[in-house]
């Protein structure tokens, strides 16, 4: 049910518990713009520098946000408890401290990359599966291509456009101009365009994009205020975006599941899978595609958006179960982190073990990058 604003409004609570909300917005108003231009001057400084110092910066930063940002850190924590009830504490912490080293290794890519062209990019990212695109390209079926918030996503969307694919991808305009024009920016240097998702005539260019024999990349990964369905993800229901499915069962296009990942050596590779046969119910072609976005995020755990509350939704018979967790103040550096960063198997318990590998530091250490799992 909503909460009643103006039963808020004449809350009896002591008024000494409204002002410090009102002095944290204000903070809040003033870090946006502070923190976007600490980032200009951070892209300023990345430009020029090579790939690998490049991520250098980029985990010293992740690891500092993993250090301050305590709501963002709690939830990450919360999630892996989810995924992974069998690692240990220690095991779940070594996997979060990862994970936000690679989200500012991301970070500090697409800085550099506001300089670089697509030449820099052939040269860090290797392409697995492309034969797939090419077939169905051949044939003249529409295309969409199917991933999660997985290793460094828009990079896969400028790796594939630099091969002169022409994606166009649906996404949410962010909420802060200023981070908005940064991740804008990157995607229209490399030749991604963007279907603004809710912005008026966003369906028409949709459809005009398929229709047309385009290709489309769509993230369905995150629990968004969309049309959605709930599906398995790790063995507990996830609310999951279904418009991707629905879209291609009406269009007869084809759906390939496409997921980037971080190499030990700093590089990336592309494993362009298959094309799906979908069912034709909307919620099982979901649940298909979330199981290989679960493959995916069991292949390199560390390299998934873990602060992301996946299953802050649960369905109403369960919901009592659920376990929300509250929404906790500040952290906006590691929002801003992946914000910017940004610009969309069976589960554990539910028939098959799958255990992460256990994050080892002296692999971390002689990569200078990614996390070593073992």
């Amino acid at each position: 049910m909503t909460p009643d604003r103006s039963a808020v409004s004449i809350s009896l609570a002591p008024p000494r518990r409204r002002r410090p909300f009102r002095r944290a917005a204000g903070r809040g108003r003033l870090r946006t713009p502070l923190l976007a231009s600490a980032f200009r001057a951070l892209a300023a400084v990345l430009g020029p520098l090579s790939w690998a110092a490049a991520q250098r910066c980029g985990r010293v930063i992740g690891g500092l946000c993993w250090v301050a940002c305590r709501r963002h850190r709690r939830r990450s924590l919360e999630a892996l408890t989810v995924a992974f009830p069998r690692l240990s504490p220690a095991g779940r912490r070594r996997l979060g401290r990862a994970c936000f080293r690679h989200l500012g290794m991301m970070l500090a890519e697409g800085l550099h990359l506001l300089s670089r062209d697509c030449a820099e990019i052939g040269a860090v990212v290797d392409v697995e599966g492309w034969e797939h695109i090419d077939l169905v390209r051949a044939s003249g079926r529409p295309l969409i291509l199917i991933t999660g918030h997985c290793g460094n996503w828009e990079l896969l969307g400028a790796a594939f456009n630099c091969r002169g694919l022409g994606m166009a991808v649906v996404a949410r305009p962010l909420d802060e101009p200023d981070f908005q024009e940064m991740v804008a920016g990157f995607r229209a240097r490399f030749g991604t365009r963007a279907i603004e998702r809710g912005r008026e005539g966003a369906a028409r260019q949709l459809l005009t994009t398929l229709r047309r024999g385009g290709v489309l990349g769509m993230l369905i990964d995150q629990d968004t205020r969309v049309d959605g369905v709930w599906v398995p993800f790790f063995g507990r229901p996830a609310f999951t975006p279904v418009g991707a499915v629905k879209i291609a069962l009406r269009q007869g296009a084809a759906v390939i599941p496409t997921f980037i990942e971080r190499l030990p050596d700093g590089r990336h590779r592309v494993r362009v899978l298959a094309p799906v046969a979908l069912p034709d119910d909307p919620r099982e072609a979901t649940a298909l595609l979330t199981r290989a976005i679960e493959e995916q995020v069991r292949r390199v755990p560390e390299q998934w958006v873990w602060m992301h509350r996946r299953w802050r939704r649960q369905p109403p018979a369960d919901r009592a179960e659920a376990g929300e967790s509250g929404e906790g103040g500040g952290d906006q550096a590691a929002e801003a982190m992946q914000t910017v960063a940004s610009a969309g198997s069976a589960g554990e318990g539910g028939g098959h073990e799958g255990r992460p590998r256990v994050v080892r530091a002296d692999a971390a250490a002689r990569s200078g990058g990614d996390e070593g799992l073992r």
